[in-house]
């Protein structure tokens, strides 16, 4: 339960952050995604169903904050969850550079997904050239902020572990 009250507030967290301050750090209009972040650690560390309720719901928060076509985040955050769950079983993704390149990756993952169906099923007016503009920009961010956000979720989560215990 405890578990489920940490994503929950780091989720606000997240979202608060996304909406309104990175809006104003000189990024160039990108604005990295914490929730994926947040995703990919539910990928590593939750290979239950409730880690991929999670990633949906991650998605349909984000959805719902965006003002864009509902579903869209919700489907590429159940993606990335699927593809990052499955590279933790098989490759050995322990260690911090190959976290922030699984942040990356899955960042380019969900960015291109998102853009996809968007192509295909509304306008795609001008979304190229966005992409092509923030894309590597997004990516790159969400990957150096992960490590930080990895540790405090760590944290909590040998401190859950312990209260469990006792």
């Amino acid at each position: 339960m405890r578990t489920v009250l940490i994503f929950g507030a780091a989720t606000v967290a997240a979202l608060v952050l996304q909406t309104t301050v990175w809006h104003w750090l000189p990024l160039g209009g990108a604005i990295p995604d914490l929730l994926l972040i947040l995703c990919v650690y539910l990928g590593l560390h939750q290979h239950t169903v409730g880690g991929a309720l999670g990633a949906f719901f991650l998605g349909y928060a984000q959805d719902s904050f965006s003002g864009g076509a509902v579903g869209l985040n919700a489907f590429a955050m159940s993606l990335v969850f699927a593809l990052v769950y499955l590279t933790s079983r098989h490759l050995w993704v322990d260690n911090a550079i190959s976290k922030v390149v699984l942040v990356f990756l899955a960042s380019v993952v969900k960015t291109m997904v998102v853009v996809g169906l968007i192509a295909v099923f509304l306008s795609t007016a001008g979304i190229w050239s966005t992409l092509a503009r923030h894309l590597m920009i997004e990516a790159a961010v969400a990957a150096a902020l992960s490590p930080p956000v990895f540790a405090m979720l760590a944290s909590t989560r040998h401190v859950t572990e312990a209260e469990d215990d006792a």
